[in-house]
């Protein structure tokens, strides 16, 4: 048995200009709210985007102080803006942690307190979220398609999730023209977010008929597609390819739950201010050599055939076939290639925090602190 359950509707291929100004025709709101980052904001598309609502008689306003990893205080002040303005719409312009952000407010406008009051107190969300339109920029989270955001503590090193049906975006409007202007490192490191979901999703112990073919499918297009994006920024095919596995990542994610690299990534996230996608990279092999053994063969099988590998391969082979993928795309392999030394971070709370998260709850093999310990030991030091 089985529920699926995801209500947010798909735009995909409008330009983002007509999209968002029929979505904002129909729904019969005036005051708008763009949530972006300092990058985002700095595009000429951008401008021309605010600049055609404007002209189209909106009153817009522009938070754009959101962070690579946003936090409870960057969530506050864009819910300060948006009440100031009586925002009737929120609009997420951006990446994942931009979309994140925007859910995080549009939710805060209809059930009041701080976000704070929801990551650690478990207030409970009773009101759908005030209009929100996801327009992502890159080809990975998915979060234009999930009921959740992830936000960091200001006052903590915690990076958690808030999670409820009443979240999901009302719109995805996807233009693979934006993710065009992306350089190649974010690229790669989204993308691999991308695939961690799909992986995830498929091991692990929710998975289910409605996910499998998803995340096959996903796992394959960014195999196929993420090179190629990676490679030629103008490869508009490549582009197109990559924001539908991003979205089938999204859903499977969603729908059936991450595992052990969303568990440890999310906590060198949160202690190392890493950016998450490239964390999901470091961490992927390391935790597909680990989980393996737990992995049906059935699934095993297809893993390998997904990845251009023959059905019987080993687990070794496998695992270095990853992590060739991950260098070919010029993502580090170890976090001292990122100058980290093993003396800077309390490994243990890292582990600690990391063996808590609930994602692990799907993880097809049961992980201890001690595992968490061992896997960011090779994440940190082998190499």
């Amino acid at each position: 048995m089985f529920t699926i359950y995801c209500p947010t509707r798909i735009v995909f291929g409008l330009p983002v200009h007509e999209g968002l100004l029929s979505e904002l025709r129909a729904a019969h709101v005036q005051r708008v709210l763009l949530v972006s980052d300092p990058v985002v904001t700095s595009l000429e598309w951008f401008h021309q985007l605010r600049t055609a609502l404007r002209a189209s008689d909106y009153a817009v306003v522009v938070f754009s102080d959101v962070s690579s990893t946003p936090t409870t205080r960057e969530v506050s002040e864009g819910l300060s803006l948006a009440q100031d303005e009586r925002v009737q719409v929120v609009v997420g312009v951006g990446g994942g942690s931009v979309l994140d952000a925007a859910k995080a407010i549009a939710m805060l406008l209809t059930n009041g307190g701080s976000y704070a009051e929801y990551l650690h107190d478990g207030r409970a969300i009773q009101q759908r979220s005030r209009l929100m339109i996801a327009v992502p920029t890159t080809a990975g989270s998915g979060s234009e398609v999930t009921s959740s955001a992830l936000i960091a503590d200001s006052g903590q090193a915690v990076t958690r999730s808030v999670r409820s049906p009443l979240m999901f975006p009302h719109v995805a409007l996807i233009d693979p023209d934006l993710s065009r202007s992306l350089p190649p490192s974010t690229t790669a490191a989204t993308g691999i977010s991308a695939l961690v979901h799909a992986l995830e999703a498929y091991v692990g112990r929710q998975t289910n008929p409605f996910v499998d073919p998803l995340a096959v499918t996903g796992m394959q297009t960014v195999w196929s597609y993420l090179p190629r994006a990676f490679s030629a920024a103008d490869d508009m095919t490549a582009r197109q390819a990559m924001l539908l596995a991003a979205l089938w990542g999204g859903v499977c994610c969603d729908q059936a739950g991450a595992g052990m690299i969303e568990a440890l990534a999310g906590a060198l996230t949160a202690h190392l201010h890493l950016q998450l996608g490239l964390a999901r990279a470091i961490v992927l092999p390391h935790v597909l050599r680990f989980n393996l053994p737990a992995i049906p063969p059935v699934r095993r099988q297809r893993l390998n055939r997904t990845f251009g590998l023959s059905p019987e391969a080993g687990a070794d082979d496998l695992v270095e076939r990853v992590a060739q993928f991950v260098h070919f795309l010029g993502l580090p392999a170890h976090l001292s290639a990122l100058h980290v030394s093993a003396s800077d971070y309390d490994w243990d709370a890292i582990a600690v925090e990391a063996a808590g998260a609930v994602s692990l709850t799907n993880n097809p093999r049961e992980v201890s602190v001690d595992d968490c310990r061992s896997v960011l030991r090779q994440c940190c030091w082998d190499g």
